[in-house]
């Protein structure tokens, strides 16, 4: 993973322009200087934000709502931990909507996290 622009595997569309990361300053403390620290917690979040974003897609398509709102608080509290603040704001934003907005409203939502992740 490129700890410059956190990512998925895929390519980010065109357009999408990922900013530059810095690991918050308590994770970069916490870890003096092990970088190897810093790494495996991100491949945790990564891969428990690539599972939460596929269980979204299919609670989307299953018209589960709750479930929506379960996955989205779960990678806003990861992102928040890595200091992925644009990606737990719209998780945030996911989270409230689930129980107000369309699910066609919702897959807008899904999408925007998909991009920032």
């Amino acid at each position: 993973m490129n700890p410059s622009a956190p990512s998925n595997s895929q390519a980010a569309p065109p357009g999408t322009c990922h900013a530059k990361w810095t690991p918050p300053a308590w994770l970069l403390e916490v870890a003096s200087g092990d970088d190897s620290l810093i790494a495996d917690l991100i491949d945790v979040f990564k891969t428990s934000t690539e599972t939460s974003l596929q269980q979204m897609r299919t609670a989307l398509a299953t018209v589960d709502a709750p479930r929506i709102r379960t996955e989205a608080h779960k990678i806003k509290g990861g992102a928040k931990q890595v200091g992925a603040d644009a990606l737990a704001e719209i998780c945030q934003t996911l989270e409230h909507a689930s129980g107000l907005t369309p699910m066609a409203g919702l897959g807008e939502l899904l999408d925007r996290c998909q991009e920032l992740f």
